[in-house]
């Protein structure tokens, strides 16, 4: 469905007024009466969050709302979570939208460095975990794009950031659901669903399925200082890179920190490079068969129905298997760290500061002092940098209309309950479900946070929505065995796609 403008949506709204009056006069004379007897009591306004300075201009604003066609579901954001969800929605008989306030689809931009690769298989992309055999998958991708043998003939199965955000880009290209250029302006509870405000137009939904993404964690001693040379590492690429001669300090002992390290030592060996974390060493991540199975629908069910301090202890323990740095990126800057070595160009330019924090940044004639805290030996140092890039993850957004929507959940210390469909949970009454992506590390697990499981997290979701398993849930069978009731067969399931779903529904 396209979406209606504000001015369309005034000119219907004036014709069917115009023509009620000429056929039913004294109905809209009734129907004109009590708006005038409120606006002459001064009534309090039905709905706070709009103003109207007539009573005719609140009587065209609910008829353009009544006049908007109620949606199924609205997805707010267009990342690689709610591309997916579009795309495992179409072969259903949902109707929905997706709204971004970006102008086209992006995935960190300033992240897409030339070596840095996907950490997950490409086999986990929008659909393919759940329907194998939709067209949006990343194998028909590389096949329309004449790369599928190249791809199976290489020496690994991992793909590099920047094609799988082309890959994004044309699932992106192929939906007619999404609406770039929406900003959400607010959304709340409206007859049996919710009225979506942005800054073009209103739309309604039954239900809204929040994925905003995410925001850099910037120090709080840095946040008044951000500038060109003080940033957040997902703005590197947009920034001026460091100049030959200048000293840089990478805070942040990640897969990011490291890739940036490597850009630095690739485009110059006269750049001197401080590298900072809080971990005791540069921790590869642990990425055994075994501990993969972590990443599974069985696993994530059983993390959900745990207690929440289990929940937190397993989510720290675990922390490796999402947030280290990929092997071959370790023994690539070993290596290269080590011929620098042996030819001489290593001395005075390149350090490792384990164990430390970031406790203050100053400017320093016209450069910065950082003060950092030493976590191991309980002792300051200083390091006088030109250049500052923090790579220190990122933390869920919760943009204004979010809090104000979240205002009736249900908590769990501090943080929103969700349901095993990724529903919130309302001490209140609410007209239809909220879903959330990306805003459930300790609800259900590291997952939540990454490409994993978005596929099977989305299915759950539409299967949600319809009320019925258009993704059916089949066995499948984890190395790992742990005790479970005797029905583990349905609760253990990963999610397929039912095979003639698509015949049914009429799709190509």
């Amino acid at each position: 469905m396209l979406p209606i403008s504000t001015d369309g949506l005034q000119h219907a709204a004036i014709a069917d007024a115009q023509l009620t009056e000429r056929m039913h006069p004294a109905a809209t004379a009734q129907a004109a009466a009590p708006s005038q007897v409120t606006q002459a009591n001064n009534a309090p306004h039905p709905d706070p969050s709009r103003t109207y300075t007539s009573a005719n201009d609140q009587n065209l604003a609910e008829l353009k709302e009544a006049s908007v066609d109620m949606l199924d579901v609205i997805g707010i954001g267009i990342g690689p979570f709610n591309l997916s969800l579009a795309a495992l929605i179409e072969p259903t008989p949902l109707r929905a939208l997706f709204l971004e306030k970006r102008d086209a689809f992006f995935w960190h931009p300033g992240l897409a460095l030339p070596n840095s690769r996907l950490q997950v298989s490409p086999l986990k992309d929008c659909v393919t975990l759940v329907d194998p055999t939709s067209p949006y998958s990343f194998l028909n991708y590389l096949a329309l794009h004449g790369r599928l043998y190249s791809f199976v003939n290489k020496r690994n199965a991992s793909t590099s950031r920047k094609e799988f955000i082309e890959y994004y880009r044309w699932v992106a290209g192929q939906l007619n659901t999404l609406r770039f250029s929406e900003e959400i302006k607010d959304v709340v509870p409206f007859r049996d669903g919710y009225r979506i405000r942005t800054n073009t137009t209103t739309y309604l939904a039954r239900a809204v399925v929040v994925g905003v993404g995410v925001e850099p964690k910037i120090p709080a001693c840095a946040r008044s200082l951000l500038c060109d040379t003080v940033y957040h590492a997902a703005d590197y690429l947009e920034r001026q890179l460091p100049h030959a001669h200048e000293h840089v300090l990478v805070v942040g002992g990640g897969q990011t920190g490291a890739e940036i390290i490597e850009d630095i030592l690739t485009r110059s060996v006269s750049t001197q490079i401080t590298w900072a974390t809080s971990r005791s060493n540069l921790f590869a991540i642990d990425d055994n068969s075994f501990v993969n199975e972590a990443y599974t629908p069985a696993y994530s069910r059983r993390f959900h129905a745990l207690p929440l301090q289990q929940r937190r202890d397993i989510v720290e323990g675990e922390m490796l298997t999402s947030d280290g740095i990929s092997v071959d990126l370790c023994n690539r800057l070993y290596e290269m760290l080590y011929d620098r070595s042996a030819d001489g160009t290593l001395a005075d330019r390149f350090r490792v500061l384990s164990s430390v924090v970031v406790k203050d940044v100053t400017p320093h004639n016209k450069r910065w002092r950082v003060d950092l805290n030493d976590i191991a030996m309980q002792r300051n140092s200083c390091v006088l940098a030109d250049r500052i890039v923090l790579a220190t993850g990122f933390q869920p957004r919760t943009p204004p209309f979010l809090q104000a929507l979240l205002e009736g959940a249900c908590m769990e210390d501090g943080l929103p309950v969700l349901g095993p469909d990724y529903a919130v949970r309302f001490s209140r009454h609410m007209p239809g479900p909220i879903y959330l992506q990306n805003q459930s590390r300790v609800q259900h697990g590291l997952q939540s946070a990454n490409l994993s499981l978005v596929a099977h997290r989305n299915s759950l979701i539409i299967n949600s929505l319809l009320g019925r398993q258009f993704y059916l849930n089949t066995s499948d069978r984890q190395m790992i065995e742990v005790y479970a009731p005797s029905d583990t067969s349905e609760r253990d399931g990963g999610v397929v796609a039912i095979p003639s779903s698509r015949h049914l529904l009429g799709s190509v």
